[in-house]
């Protein structure tokens, strides 16, 4: 008997980021850099999306965690009004017409076969909306625990949001699995607590390079294909 309980204690629990991995985001960083940049160009005439792009690759290098704000900072930072005034129109424009979720290619085939063997629950920046595209898409019963970042006070790169996920969902977080696309918010406070963690190289931050050998995730994946494979094999 006791060990079946021991058993259930060390079942393994697959943390899935929403942004990255179950979320395709190209058309949300499209949305971003093209308001960002007429934001900016208002106040910097000769600002073009060919230099948003290129500090997006600034931040990513160096691990900003909010790279719109770095952004809008770097560029607006001679007048704090101005710039305070800027992000709170981008979140405006963000809030009242946000691109439509869209889930990642291939995805239903990798958390199908996911949730055949392990527990399975969002790690991610999003709230309730993407349960119901995953309800839309006839995917929310792969999730054994359906939490959302509504459900936390915290959140990335803070390792207090992992420790109140797991917290929630009764997991060990040594018998957890980090999956996400950035090593910044994923890889690093996951493996702060002891969990093993999957790098998917997806969207802007596909290029980050760990700074340290710390910083190397246990799986290093070119994209979403081959994830459940990979996760066995951790296992």
């Amino acid at each position: 008997m006791n060990n079946e309980v021991d058993n259930h204690k060390q079942k393994t629990t697959v943390l899935l980021d929403a942004g990255g991995v179950i979320l395709d985001e190209r058309e949300v960083e499209q949305f971003c850099a093209e308001t960002i940049t007429g934001l900016i160009a208002e106040h910097v005439p000769d600002y073009d999306i060919e230099r948003y792009w290129a500090d997006v690759d600034e931040a990513v290098v160096v691990f900003i965690p909010t790279v719109y704000r770095y952004i809008l900072w770097k560029n607006l930072k001679f007048d704090r009004e101005i710039h305070d005034r800027a992000l709170r129109e981008f979140r405006g424009k963000f809030k009242g017409s946000p691109p439509p979720l869209k889930l990642m290619a291939g995805f239903d085939d990798e958390i199908k076969a996911i949730s055949e063997r392990f527990d399975t629950a969002i790690a991610g920046q999003y709230g309730r909306e993407i349960l119901t595209l995953l309800e839309k898409e006839k995917l929310l019963g792969c999730f054994t625990h359906r939490i959302t970042q509504d459900d936390f006070e915290f959140t990335k790169p803070d390792t207090r949001y992992y420790e109140a996920i797991v917290r929630k969902i009764g997991a060990d977080p040594k018998a957890c699995i980090m999956v996400g696309d950035r090593i910044d918010k994923d890889v690093i406070p996951a493996r702060l607590l002891g969990m093993r963690t999957v790098l998917v190289r997806t969207g802007i931050h596909r290029n980050q390079i760990p700074r340290t050998p710390f910083e190397i995730p246990d799986v290093d994946l070119p994209g979403i294909s081959g994830l459940a494979k990979a996760i066995e094999r951790l296992t």
